[in-house]
């Protein structure tokens, strides 16, 4: 099966409106229309943006497409979120700020990602103590 093949697979799976995807990728929605039938190839900075695009509309959407192209499951299973566990607690001083600036980081993008779709709830940071 081909990439674009796949790729259409999701959006419907997921129920992703193609206006709504190429607007947040940047593109327009014939140039989409192309990629999904296979007519056109897209560049790899616009193929990401569609898959971060995708993901943003449908969380879940971009591991499935991963998940088909691999031919397999990617997702975590508890043995590896064990692991995770364990490699945390085994950390030192310096992994640990390391590990907590990348959540920071996660932390900030989807707030903003948040703010841009206009889901942002201002309350959740009183949730969280930093």
């Amino acid at each position: 099966m081909q990439i674009c093949q796949l790729f259409k697979e999701t959006m419907d799976k997921y129920g992703i409106q193609s206006k709504e995807l190429a607007e947040l990728a940047g593109i327009s929605q014939n140039h989409l229309s192309q990629f999904r039938s296979g007519r056109k190839w897209i560049s790899p900075e616009v193929f990401a943006a569609l898959l971060e695009g995708m993901d943003q509309l449908s969380p879940g959407s971009r591991a499935y497409f991963c998940e088909l192209l691999a031919q397999k499951p990617l997702s975590l299973g508890q043995n590896n979120d064990s692991k995770l566990k364990e490699m945390i607690e085994a950390a030192d001083e310096e992994e640990i700020d390391e590990i907590l600036l990348i959540i920071g980081r996660k932390w900030k993008t989807s707030k903003q990602n948040a703010a841009i779709m206009g889901i942002y709830n201002p309350s959740l940071d009183s949730a969280i103590a930093v």
